[in-house]
């Protein structure tokens, strides 16, 4: 029985592992990062898909609203998002972002087959290409393009 990526992820204890390439379960973020676009390129999975950002050492400013934690739905969000980071004092930052889904109205990440291709493309350009974790590993579930400045 062939073990799916989040068995893989745990058995090694890694938020990085190898299946015909890399694949991460979250990707850290500059913590330089003052403003980050999110572009939604596509979305071919069956169920919601969603890319989850959580900052620690500071807030996100989305469409005017401040939060730590913010999902952007790839079904009810515009295909480019603006997000500020305003950094605190503190010593201990940082920006991570995952892939997420919905089930009903639950949220799921990290299960299953859940895992991202991320690509540096350029100059602060960064693809993620996501599996949900449902069935097979399926790297077109969400494409989102994110731009760091």
């Amino acid at each position: 029985m062939q073990m799916d990526l989040s068995d893989r992820f745990a058995e090694e204890r890694a938020t990085r592992i190898y299946v015909d390439g890399p694949v991460d379960s979250i990707v850290e973020l500059p913590e330089t990062t003052s403003r980050l676009t999110v572009k939604l390129v596509a979305a071919e999975g069956r169920l919601p898909q969603g890319l989850r950002l959580k900052v620690r050492g500071g807030s996100l400013i989305v469409n005017g609203v401040t939060l730590s934690d913010a999902v952007i739905w790839e079904d009810t969000a515009p295909d480019i998002v603006e997000v500020r980071v305003r950094w605190g004092r503190g010593a201990a930052r940082s920006l991570r972002a995952w892939n997420v889904w919905r089930v009903g109205e639950v949220q799921h990440a990290w299960t299953g087959n859940a895992g991202m291709r991320v690509s540096r493309l350029g100059e602060g350009e960064i693809e993620l290409r996501c599996s949900d974790g449902e069935g097979d590993a399926d790297f077109t579930n969400l494409i989102v393009l994110l731009t760091v400045e």
